[in-house]
């Protein structure tokens, strides 16, 4: 008598046009500003360097580190204040020109 259940193997998924390792490209200001006016908490998440379930977290104990406002059931985070926290609110700063922008000009 044969089984039911039958053997079978799954595939490895592969991922066309990503290597194995190859990162997402780095948040820089004129991405972030390529945004819009706001943008998606999955989006802001991941320019800050955090996860989404964080970002959720974060929001609903009102601890999220940029302002942000509800629309129906969907968070919004507008773009400038994202630039602001993250100090790239000056057009063309990228981090390390303002890393080296520590000193006050003379």
């Amino acid at each position: 008598m044969r089984s039911s259940r039958r053997n079978r193997t799954v595939p490895p998924r592969s991922v066309e046009g990503s290597a194995a390792g190859e990162r997402e490209p780095a948040w820089t200001a004129e991405r972030i500003h390529g945004l819009g006016v706001s943008t998606d908490l999955a989006t802001a998440a991941a320019v800050l360097g955090m996860s989404r379930s964080a970002a959720y977290k974060l929001i609903r104990r009102d601890a999220f580190p940029v302002p942000h406002f509800r629309v129906g059931a969907h968070y919004r985070i507008p773009t400038a204040p994202l630039l602001a926290a993250l100090h790239l609110h000056e057009a063309g700063t990228t981090p390390e020109r303002a890393a080296g922008a520590t000193s006050a000009p003379p």
